[in-house]
């Protein structure tokens, strides 16, 4: 296990990173995530990136009886963007998403996001280690 948690996070990274505008709407968000099957959406105000909404987003807006039609993606969304370079470890990413309390970490390489770090990607890494894939 702990040989597995020292392999470079991009060699477990989902590539093609999907973004939203902040100005969209939640149902924008939801239906683009839904149809997709993705869990979260990088925010963009412009070139720039501020923030991730997340399904708990979501489910926190819906509980909350948000208008999705009417509600902007960059309302909802918390913090800054917390981010990992692709050069740490796998070990390095839970720690920060343990840290953070967050279930997805986006990866940059050379200021460049490439991609997507998520407990799903640890989970298909254990899948590995006990021969499931």
């Amino acid at each position: 296990m702990e040989k597995k948690l020292t392999i470079s996070v991009k060699e477990f990274t989902t590539p093609n990173l999907l973004t939203i505008e902040s100005t969209r709407s939640l149902l924008e968000a939801t239906k683009l995530m839904s149809n997709i099957d993705i869990g979260s959406l990088v925010v963009m105000e412009s070139e720039e990136h501020v923030g991730i909404l997340t399904e708990r987003d979501i489910i926190n807006s819906v509980a909350n009886d948000v208008d999705l039609s009417n509600t902007d993606v960059g309302s909802v969304i918390r913090g800054k963007l917390i981010t990992i370079d692709a050069k740490k470890t796998v070990r390095d990413a839970l720690l920060v998403m343990a840290k953070e309390n967050i279930g997805h970490l986006p990866v940059i390489e050379k200021g460049r996001l490439i991609g997507m770090f998520s407990f799903k990607n640890f989970l298909d890494l254990e899948r590995l280690r006990i021969g499931f894939i």
